[in-house]
């Protein structure tokens, strides 16, 4: 019989929640497969560095705060604050061929977006920023 039950009982509860709160961050109601075409772009382009930079201009346009910014990786992770917290974190890949793969996930209140109106808004936007650069237009 444990000298401390009350101990052992909050740990029992933190390991319950722990639990919980993992398996609530990852599920999502799309598959993988689903949750991957409304999050990912492919633009014919191999300059990284140009996307990488409308990325964080479309971020900021959307209204984002860019929290971290690494162009070696190639990801940025930005919040924007207002009708709760939206979480983007974004990720700029070379592709085959020309191309560049860019990836965002994205969290609102600590739930996992799988509505694609906020990407297609944030690939929107890219798109727009990127024809802008490409065109020298500022």
């Amino acid at each position: 019989m444990p000298r401390y039950p009350s101990l052992c009982l909050a740990a029992l509860l933190l390991t319950a929640c722990q639990t919980d709160s993992r398996q609530h961050v990852l599920a999502t109601t799309n598959s993988q497969v689903a949750q991957r075409a409304i999050s990912t772009r492919a633009f014919d382009t191999e300059d990284r560095a140009t996307v990488f930079r409308g990325v964080l201009s479309s971020l900021q346009d959307l209204g984002f705060v860019v929290d971290r910014a690494d162009p070696v990786l190639g990801t940025v992770s930005a919040t924007r604050f207002g009708n709760g917290v939206v979480r983007f974190t974004v990720t700029v890949r070379p592709g085959n061929g020309p191309r560049t793969i860019v990836r965002a996930s994205g969290q609102l209140n600590q739930h996992e977006l799988s509505d694609p109106a906020p990407f297609q808004r944030f690939y929107e936007a890219l798109s727009q920023a990127l024809f802008l650069q490409a065109n020298q237009i500022d």
